[in-house]
C-alpha cells in the first residue's frame, strides 16, 4: 500500500475516504514521530504515549482528517504538530489545576485525623453542613470542583457562566469554608 502513497496529499485523500490501509500507514509514519514531539513538551513517556494515541483513535473515529485542507504536501505534517502541541498544553494545564486544587485544601501538618469511623463521620457532617449554608451557586461551583474534580471550563459551561466567575466563586467558597471549619479542625 505504501507504495501507492507517494506524498501527504495522497495519503489524505485516501484517509477521507475511509482506506484501513491508508490509515495503517499514516499511524506507522507519523506516530514515532509524534511521540517524539509530545514527550519533548511534557517529558513523560506514558502521558506522551497516551496523548499520541488519543490523537490517533480521535483522527480515526472521529473524522479528524475530514477537517483538513491540504494546500502545500506540509500541512499534514503540521496540522499533527499543532494537534499534538495543543493537546500536550491541555494536559499540562489539567495537571496544574488539580495541584493548585490539592494545594488550595491544604491541612496543617499539627493535624491529626480522627482515629475512628465516628469521628470521621462527624467531620464529614460537619463539612457537609458548612457547604450547604453556602450561597446556591458557590456551592455548586465548589462541588463541582472539589468533589467532581470537574475543570473551569466544564463547571463554567455546566452553570451557563464564565470561567472567571467560576473561579471566584470557588475561591469565595473556599475562604468562607476555611474560616467555618477552622474552627472544627484545629480545636
Amino acid at each position: 500500500m505504501s507504495a501507492s502513497i507517494n506524498d501527504n496529499d495522497e495519503l489524505l485523500a485516501q484517509l477521507k475516504t475511509g482506506s484501513l490501509e491508508a490509515f495503517q500507514h499514516f499511524y506507522t509514519t507519523y506516530r514515532h514521530w509524534l511521540y517524539v514531539a509530545a514527550y519533548s513538551i511534557i517529558k513523560n513517556e506514558a502521558e506522551a504515549q497516551e496523548l499520541v494515541q488519543d490523537l490517533f483513535v480521535d483522527f480515526w473515529q472521529k473524522g479528524l482528517g475530514m477537517r483538513i485542507d491540504l494546500n502545500t504536501t506540509s500541512s499534514l505534517r503540521n496540522f499533527l504538530f499543532v494537534s499534538i502541541r495543543n493537546r500536550c498544553l491541555n494536559k499540562i494545564a489539567k495537571d496544574a489545576t488539580r495541584k493548585k486544587r490539592l494545594k488550595d485544601i491544604f491541612i496543617s501538618d499539627t493535624y491529626t485525623l480522627p482515629s475512628n469511623g465516628l469521628e470521621n463521620n462527624e467531620l464529614r457532617e460537619q463539612l457537609e453542613s458548612a457547604i450547604s449554608r453556602l450561597p446556591e451557586r458557590q456551592s455548586m461551583a465548589f462541588r463541582l470542583a472539589y468533589q467532581e474534580h470537574k475543570t473551569r471550563k466544564e463547571i463554567a459551561a455546566e452553570m451557563a457562566t464564565s470561567e472567571e466567575t467560576v473561579k471566584k466563586q470557588v475561591a469565595n467558597a473556599l475562604k468562607t469554608l476555611r474560616a467555618s471549619l477552622k474552627k472544627i479542625l484545629f480545636f
